[in-house]
């Protein structure tokens, strides 16, 4: 046999084997090779495009369309200028400020208030008393108005037990005038009580705080002894009638007497012997019948200026 029969033959012999094992059992087609067919993954990588993020939106700030307003405290008599109490920013380091503290007494313009081991009635006839008497006659608004001490003046006795601060009062007023009440009694003839309870604790500071009060009492109206009030000013958080104060007025040929049992819990204090207190008297006049104004007001503490305590004067409880 030649060299190419045998080839021939050893090929034929391959193509026969191979027709024979595909047909045999178990046996598989093989798998197609199959070129990969991009897709989004793959994309991805080998072209990239830029990947938006969603937009978060973050929550508004609320911003207040208008800062709370300050209330300006009522109207107070014989003062126009109005004031509020200070406010301040909390901080986070103390901030040194200058101490008001000062002595325990007003040394000028000082009265004593006697304790009263019986409290006096209180209906204006002043016959139990017999106290010291001063003077309230001191000019300290509407100089011009006020003609002499027959038109404004007075004076007054001061005692106290554990319940009361009691004044009797005897004023000199030609003609008796008094329309107005509540916070504006004082646009009528009344009697107003200045009362600072820390003289010490802010003997130097020159402004109204919560522990200095302005008390109001209208003899009555439209004459004394009739519908008598007290309205307070000053805290302003403590602003209002007081219809505890013991009020009692009568007319007098020359003006009217009134006497006056004030609470101690007005003023948030507890009295006790030898207890100094800033403190000042004063009488307003208004002699206009048809109008409510105040138009002169004298005080037994002649430097007095409401919004300033340290022009205030001294009373001593003595028992």
């Amino acid at each position: 046999m030649g060299k190419n029969a045998l080839q021939i033959m050893m090929v034929g012999a391959i193509l026969i084997l191979t027709a024979i094992s595909c047909n045999l059992p178990g046996s598989e087609a093989p798998t197609p090779f199959v070129f990969p067919t991009p897709n989004l993954t793959m994309t991805a990588i080998f072209n990239p495009t830029q990947v938006m993020l969603p937009t978060t939106t973050q929550p508004a700030t609320e911003v207040p369309t208008s800062m709370p307003e300050t209330v300006a405290p009522s109207p107070v008599p014989s003062d126009t200028a109005t004031f509020a109490l200070p406010t301040a920013a909390p901080t986070s380091t103390p901030v040194a400020t200058q101490s008001s503290a000062g002595p325990g007494m007003r040394q000028n313009f000082s009265v004593a208030g006697v304790y009263f081991n019986t409290p006096p009635t209180i209906d204006g006839s002043l016959g139990e008393w017999g106290l010291d008497k001063y003077l309230v006659d001191k000019v300290v608004y509407g100089a011009d108005m006020r003609h002499d001490p027959n038109d404004l003046s007075g004076n007054m006795m001061i005692a106290w037990d554990n319940d009361y601060l009691y004044l009797g009062m005897r004023v000199k007023d030609d003609h008796y005038v008094q329309n107005a009440s509540g916070i504006n009694l004082f646009k009528g003839d009344s009697i107003e009580v200045l009362f600072d309870t820390n003289v010490s604790g802010d003997y130097y500071l020159k402004k109204l705080d919560g522990d200095d009060f302005q008390l109001g009492i209208s003899p009555g109206s439209p004459k004394p002894g009739k519908n008598p009030e007290s309205y307070l000013w000053y805290p302003n958080a403590l602003e209002g009638p007081k219809s505890n104060v013991k009020i009692g007025a009568q007319s007098t040929d020359d003006g009217y007497r009134v006497e006056m049992a004030i609470p101690w819990s007005i003023f948030r204090v507890t009295p006790k012997n030898g207890a100094h207190f800033g403190f000042a008297v004063s009488i307003s006049d208004n002699d206009k019948s048809g109008e409510n104004v105040q138009q002169s007001m004298v005080s037994n503490v002649p430097t007095r200026h409401l919004t300033d305590p340290t022009t205030w004067g001294d009373l001593t409880l003595i028992k």
